[in-house]
């Protein structure tokens, strides 16, 4: 009775403290809550031996560290079997919350589950020179393998090859991409670029597979929908926020990425990592 009295009289600031500790867990679980999303890829240019080959696409960290020093991220990535992992930009925040030694920290662990391609975001480019060579070079020398415009085969057991192409951000609109497809020695190419909105320039050049991020999945997410609500350089309801898109023959995979920069909280939109499997059509 004594309780129950007590509540009555305190019953504001009950609400009050539950509302917000609500909040705390929601805000929370979106910011750390892996989402695991997988493609199926078939395409007549996949050799034969890449088939069943699995991809899988890192973006937008942001310096972000999960709990346990990312050991269940790391866990979920490895749980995926890849064979091949791509970051596709946006790892260290260049703006608004910098952590250079939580970027490197990820750098370090993820050579050891599969071998790593990686290139700029835009938020590398924010970074001071001095700082974006140093994290590039720590970086290779743990095992993750930069490419900055260069084209790279990727060999299978068999011998066959395709190559993988890494475009840096400050070369989206520019003919650079084309210039690569051009000097590709396979006819099947997958395309490292972080900024999805150039889909229709991605496609121009004949390129079959692209990973992109760079939108965040909208940051806040429409419930029960897979509408952003805003992204950047699309602006509101954004188009190509994630999810995977096909213009002629190129298709474009878009990851929600894991971190965030200027908004702090992912909202229906939790982090997310993105695994692709070819198959030789």
């Amino acid at each position: 009775m004594k309780l129950k009295g007590w509540l009555r009289k305190h019953k504001k600031p009950v609400i009050a403290v539950f509302l917000f500790l609500l909040t705390v867990i929601f805000l929370y679980d979106g910011n750390n809550r892996l989402d695991i999303t997988e493609y199926d890829y078939t395409g007549s240019d996949v050799p034969q031996s890449f088939e069943g080959y699995r991809i899988v696409q890192i973006s937008d960290l942001h310096n972000k560290v999960f709990p346990n020093e990312n050991a269940g991220l790391m866990e979920e990535i490895r749980a995926l079997k890849p064979d091949l992992i791509l970051l596709t930009g946006d790892i260290v925040d260049g703006n608004t919350h910098t952590d250079y030694d939580a970027a490197l920290l990820f750098m370090q662990q993820i050579p050891k589950i599969a071998p790593v391609y990686y290139v700029f975001g835009n938020h590398e480019y924010q970074l001071r020179l001095s700082m974006r060579t140093a994290f590039v070079e720590q970086s290779q020398k743990w095992g993750v393998q930069y490419l900055d415009n260069e084209n790279v085969q990727i060999r299978s057991d068999a011998g066959e090859t395709f190559t993988l192409i890494g475009l840096n951000d400050h070369s989206l609109r520019t003919s650079d991409l084309q210039k690569l497809v051009d000097r590709a020695e396979d006819d099947f190419q997958i395309v490292m670029a972080h900024e999805p909105e150039y889909l229709w320039s991605y496609a121009d050049t004949g390129a079959d597979l692209v990973f992109s991020g760079h939108e965040h999945g909208g940051q806040i997410r429409i419930p029960f929908t897979h509408q952003g609500l805003f992204a950047p350089d699309e602006g509101l309801f954004p188009r190509y926020s994630e999810g995977m898109f096909t213009q002629d023959d190129t298709t474009l995979i878009i990851s929600r990425g894991l971190g965030n920069s200027r908004f702090p909280f992912r909202i229906f939109n939790h982090p997310e990592i993105v695994a692709v499997t070819l198959h030789a059509a």
